[in-house]
């Protein structure tokens, strides 16, 4: 019995849990919706019907929100049933005025929006005690009510005083020419934290303009076209915490007045955040060093100086330092081309939406002259119109968790990264990189082994081809953590553009595909290679001895210093004598004999006139090319002989490329050789008739003499 009571309340808890928070049309009125909160009361949203008049309200109701209606008067009596009520948003009708008894009920109401109505600042619209069973209001907003009145004071200070529980205000700001004062009234809010005010007006503040309102710790003026302000303006406000400037997007003065008025009164004060949004402030009069100035010994922590693009240029390095309690700062939206910043104790940098490209591909936003570290955490230099960063950008920051890149031009990791152990976000979306170089992937795998990294690549031109393979697979394997991995796109070899989701499947498929590329690769280029090195080979087998005669040519100029020039008249032997050791006695007896002795023909002889000491190709070549013609003695041992055919070949050579194609090669074949046993090129010569057979027999010796007489004295006369 006792597990079924259980199961019950079980289910009964569940069924009225899931009632609270969702939302029907209400029974008293279906245009409006209906949700149940905690303790049985109800939150009702009546905004965007063009309801006219607030319906009958239940007595649980605890917010309520009419806004964006057509609401032109409150009934008496309406909010009779309605003493629960915590929040109530009238904004954005057409009232023009409440009645006195209106707000009669409402004693727990902590929060009334009358926003964008047509409620006059006039004890007329709001007279005396119209707020004055409001006890427990904390949050009044009459804001863009007093838009069309030039007649008119400020809000009644009378009026405003029975709120002695508001601790939010926000108003209008009074029109110009009168006593911008909040009156005596302001002195019963002790409570009173925070002021909003704004309209399309100018704001001309003295010294007297908050007197009465001295607990002030938050001042906002949002949408204003201009502001001046006296010394003394801000200096009572002891407790001023945060103060917030921001212009129309339209604004026609900006800050009127200098810089340094504010500044040297907000060092009165406890001020910890200071924004300035959209105020028109030349460079030449940017604030920061001024702040850095007179605001170093507050407590400040926060700085914005932001949209200021019409104002773009370049910003002087300030010589002081910023306070040391100063902890953020941005300077988003400036035009600022150059910037440079003593960060050392601030932890966030925000310098988005400049123009500092060009800057910080040479220099950084550090200026670390004092070789000192940062402590910096955040740094956000998107949308600058960068394409690369100087290698030393963000040196001396060892603390750096987060680097925004964003929405640039970058290609390549150019910085330096390597001391950033800290490092926890990379964003580096909207740029033009294709890949990781090898060095950045090592760096990044040696530095965050234990520790991941986390890197945004979205929106790249990331490539898919067989080169960046393995940055892809790094992507998979390393410790990196790719934010929306599987929503990244990547252009291929034919510059088609694909989704690589799954991304591991997708550098799979591109992996498969490179393999057989590579083997088509690898095998036509192997066959190429094949085919070059056979062309290769027959051409230096086919003019072997031309590129033998031309390197011992080459060699043989710097091994002779006296080497005779081709000059018929001038060559140092009539004849270079070729022959092999079963010649060498016809040489040296009947050669010598014959032409030296008998017909002074100078015949060079390797054993006789060789130079010692040489290399021995050398020798035969230089000796050729320095007589007028070569005479082989043609025998089974010559053609056998490596150094005989070698000086065959180089006669050869001699005869087509130096001798202008003129024959100085003369076979004598001293022993019977057939046709079939001649080399090719030999043949050839002994077709032309480049020969002559020794006889060896008395009367033919005569003749064969006489011949090779003639034709040395022939190649003498050519």
């Amino acid at each position: 019995m006792r597990s079924f009571l259980r199961i019950i309340c079980v289910l009964l808890h569940t069924y009225l849990c899931l009632q609270i928070g969702q939302t029907a049309p209400c029974k008293f009125d279906e245009r409006c919706q209906c949700s149940n909160t905690k303790h049985g009361y109800v939150d009702v949203d009546c905004s965007l019907k063009n309801i006219t008049k607030i319906p009958n309200l239940p007595e649980s109701i605890v917010f309520l929100n009419v806004s964006h209606n057509l609401i032109e008067r409150i009934s008496k009596g309406t909010f009779e049933a309605a003493k629960h009520l915590l929040t109530l948003d009238l904004s954005f009708n057409s009232l023009s005025s409440i009645n006195l008894t209106t707000f009669a009920d409402l004693k727990r109401l902590r929060y009334l929006s009358l926003d964008n109505n047509e409620l006059v600042y006039s004890n007329r619209t709001f007279p005396e005690g119209i707020f004055k069973q409001l006890k427990s209001l904390s949050h009044l907003s009459l804001k863009n009510n007093n838009l069309w009145s030039s007649c008119c004071n400020s809000f009644p200070d009378k009026t405003i005083s029975d709120l002695s529980d508001l601790e939010t205000l926000e108003l209008d700001v009074p029109p110009i020419k009168v006593n911008n004062t909040f009156g005596e009234g302001y002195n019963n809010l002790t409570k009173l934290k925070s002021l909003v005010l704004g309209n399309n007006l100018l704001f001309d503040m003295t010294s007297t303009t908050f007197i009465n309102t001295r607990n002030l710790q938050n001042i906002s003026l949002h949408g204003i076209s201009g502001i001046s302000f006296t010394i003394g303006t801000f200096r009572r406000l002891r407790y001023l915490k945060h103060l917030e400037i921001t212009f129309d997007s339209k604004v026609v003065d900006g800050i009127k007045s200098p810089i340094e008025n504010m500044a040297g009164d907000l060092t009165y004060t406890s001020i910890e955040t200071l924004k300035l949004g959209r105020s028109l402030l030349p460079l030449s009069k940017f604030p920061l060093c001024i702040l850095n100035k007179k605001l170093y010994t507050t407590n400040i922590t926060e700085i914005y100086i932001t949209d200021n693009v019409d104002s773009a240029g370049y910003s002087k390095n300030c010589v002081d330092a910023p306070s040391p309690s100063l902890k953020f700062l941005d300077l988003t939206n400036n035009g600022l081309t150059r910037f440079m910043f003593d960060i050392r104790t601030i932890t966030r940098l925000n310098l988005k939406q400049n123009l500092l490209g060009a800057f910080l591909s040479k220099h950084s936003y550090y200026n670390y002259d004092v070789k000192k570290s940062s402590i910096i955490k955040y740094i956000d230099i998107s949308q600058n119109d960068i394409k690369e960063l100087s290698p030393f950008i963000f040196d001396y920051q060892p603390s750096l968790k987060h680097i925004d890149l964003s929405n640039n031009k970058i290609q390549d990791i150019t910085f330096r990264f390597s001391h950033l152990e800290e490092l926890e976000f990379l964003n580096l979306s909207c740029n033009e990189i294709k890949n990781f170089d090898t060095k950045t992937m090592r760096v990044m795998n040696k530095l965050f082994v234990n520790k991941p990294l986390t890197i945004d690549l979205s929106k790249n031109t990331l490539q898919c081809t067989c080169k960046t393979i393995s940055f892809l697979r790094w992507m998979i394997e390393s410790n990196v953590i790719f934010v929306d991995l599987q929503e990244y796109t990547c252009t291929l070899e034919d510059s088609s553009i694909i989704r690589m989701n799954p991304f591991q499947h997708k550098v799979l498929q591109l992996e498969k595909s490179c393999k057989s590329y590579l083997g088509l690769i690898t095998g036509v280029s192997l066959a190429l290679l094949a085919i070059i090195m056979t062309v290769t080979g027959s051409l230096m087998y086919r003019y072997r001895w031309k590129i033998r005669y031309m390197y011992y040519m080459t060699k043989g100029k710097y091994s002779y210093q006296n080497i005779s020039p081709t000059d018929d008249d001038e060559y140092t032997y009539d004849a270079f004598i070729s022959y092999s050791d079963d010649g060498r006695s016809f040489v040296l007896k009947d050669c010598i004999e014959k032409l030296e002795k008998e017909e002074n023909f100078r015949l060079c002889i390797h054993q006789r006139d060789f130079m010692p000491g040489q290399d021995i190709t050398v020798n035969i070549t230089n000796c050729i090319h320095t007589s007028r013609s070569t005479v082989c003695l043609i025998t089974r041992k010559f053609l056998e002989s490596y150094y005989c055919m070698f000086e065959f070949n180089m006669a050869r050579m001699e005869s087509i490329y130096s001798r202008d194609g003129r024959n100085i090669l003369f076979l004598v074949f001293y022993e019977q050789i057939l046709p079939k046993e001649l080399p090719l090129v030999m043949l050839e010569l002994v077709q032309k008739e480049s020969y002559i057979e020794y006889p060896n027999d008395e009367q033919g010796n005569v003749v064969f003499w006489e011949k090779i007489k003639k034709s040395l004295r022939t190649n003498v006369r050519a």
